[in-house]
Parts: C-alpha cells; sequence; structure tokens
C-alpha cells in the first residue's frame, strides 16, 4: 500500500504526540522537534531517506547533548510513521543508537585525564576554537540557504552543510576537553630521562639515520612541525629513558632500534 501523501514533518510530528502519554511528552516531544527542525518542518515526511537518517544520527552523536535518549526518541517516532503508513520504508532501522557514551570525551579519552600542553600548543587550540565557533555560525547560513531549496531528495549542498556542521561540532568539544582537561607544562630545562615536552635527539643503529622530535600530548601532536605524540610507538618507547639507552620500536616494517642521542628540555 501506498504511503499517505501530503503529511508534512510538522503534521506527523503533532500526530504521534497526541499519541503518547502525558507523563511522557515533556522528554519526548523536544526530541521529536528538533529531527523536524532538521529535516525541514513543512517537509514532506515519505521524501525522509535511509542515507539522511543515518547523517541525522551522525550529528546527534557528535552533538555531545544525551544523544542515546533523543535517538530513542525519534527512532519511535520514526517506527510510527511506518506503522501509519506515513511513510514505506522502515527508517528506524537506519538510526544506529550508541549503547554507551563517555561523558565529556569526544575522541574515546580517558574521563578527566589530564593533558600537558606547552604555551604554543595550548595558545594554537584556543586559536583554533575560536575560528570553529566562527565556522559554526557560517555553517548554520549555509543550512538555512540549502533548505530554502524544496527538493530535499536531490539537495547535495544541505547535506554537504549538514555533513559540515557535525564535522565542526565535534570538533568544537574536542578541543574544549583538551582546554578544560590542560595542564601547563613548565619548561624547567632538566633533561636526565625523557619527559613530555623534551626534545629527543635519536639515531637508527642499522641505518645511522638521525631524526629529532619534540614529545607532546596527542592533541598538540604535528608531524610536520616534528612534534610527535608520546602515544605514538616512538614516544612510548623514549619516554623516561636517559641519553646514552637503545629502545626497540616495532612498525610495520619490522622492529628497529634507536640510540638516544640528546635530550634537550
Amino acid at each position: 500500500m501506498a504511503a499517505e501523501s501530503s503529511v508534512s514533518l510538522r503534521q506527523a510530528a503533532t500526530q504521534y504526540a497526541a499519541t503518547l502519554p502525558a507523563e511522557d511528552r515533556g522528554t519526548e516531544q523536544p526530541a521529536i522537534e528538533g529531527f523536524v527542525r532538521w529535516c525541514g518542518r513543512d517537509r514532506s515526511a515519505d521524501e525522509l531517506s535511509p542515507q539522511e537518517i543515518e547523517q541525522y544520527g551522525a550529528w546527534v552523536t557528535n552533538e555531545g547533548s544525551d544523544p542515546t535518549a533523543k535517538l530513542v526518541s525519534v527512532r519511535s517516532f520514526l517506527t510510527y510513521l511506518k506503522k501509519k503508513k506515513i511513510v514505506q520504508g522502515s527508517l528506524a532501522t537506519h538510526l544506529r543508537v550508541p549503547r554507551t557514551r563517555r561523558t565529556g570525551s569526544a575522541s574515546g579519552r580517558s574521563a578527566g585525564r589530564e593533558v600537558v600542553l606547552s604555551a604554543e600548543g595550548r595558545d594554537n587550540l584556543e586559536s583554533r576554537l575560536e575560528g570553529l565557533r566562527e565556522e559554526r555560525v557560517a555553517v548554520v547560513g549555509d543550512i538555512q540557504r540549502a533548505m530554502a531549496d524544496k527538493d530535499f531528495r536531490e539537495n547535495a549542498p544541505l547535506d554537504a552543510a549538514k555533513e559540515r556542521q557535525g564535522k565542526i561540532e565535534a570538533d568544537i568539544r574536542e578541543i574544549e576537553y583538551t582546554l578544560a582537561h590542560a595542564v601547563l607544562r613548565r619548561d624547567d630545562g632538566t633533561s636526565a630521562t625523557v619527559q613530555l615536552g623534551h626534545t629527543v635527539r635519536l639515531k637508527e643503529l642499522s641505518s645511522g639515520k638521525i631524526t629529532q622530535y619534540t614529545l607532546v600530548d596527542a592533541a598538540e601532536a604535528d608531524a610536520s612541525a616534528g612534534k610527535l605524540s608520546a602515544s605514538s610507538p616512538v614516544g612510548r618507547a623514549v619516554l623516561q629513558k636517559t641519553v646514552g639507552q637503545e629502545v626497540n620500536v616495532t612498525a610495520p616494517r619490522g622492529t628497529m632500534t634507536y640510540k638516544i642521542e640528546e635530550v634537550a628540555g
């Protein structure tokens, strides 16, 4: 049986809300309204696509504010649309609900873990955060302009803007988390053992090749600038070691042995 025509998402949401117990409306309706706004209130419900539902799920998961509860409510709404034949396909199956989510961490960091940054690294992150917040405002305008095109099914600019918005929000949360847990590294000039923030000069024994890295937190790593994550294989191998020691590093091309030639604070 064909789906009913001309049922807007706004109308469908109103119909669904009327079926909810009074005690559930306060929690479920805001989630449904957010979903309807994201898709377009006056858009026909049967225009929703599986790809769009997946994109919405990814965006909400990255958005970081109790995504599980929101997605469970939206999934119930999508199930209702199918049951009432407002849509033909089973869209609810395309909405992935995360089982768990670590609070305050956008990238699997352990909650509360300190992040050691240099003053330069902190300033760079703060500058990047300011730029992302400006991009956040701009992308909202892009979405609004793209939504003015009523053909949502073939609206590539809208899809691209929403995908960009999700990435921006994820990056903002990651940097905010890093800055909130950051401890500024004190450069006291000591170099007895390799510590985070030290510059290490290494000699690869089989080839004699000399490399030099500054060990930094993963949030500050930048290979092009010679800043190596302390959680990388080489970083883990040399931490707490001293000048003259040899360390083995397992890499895809085999195990390599390095000698620590110099450590500078």
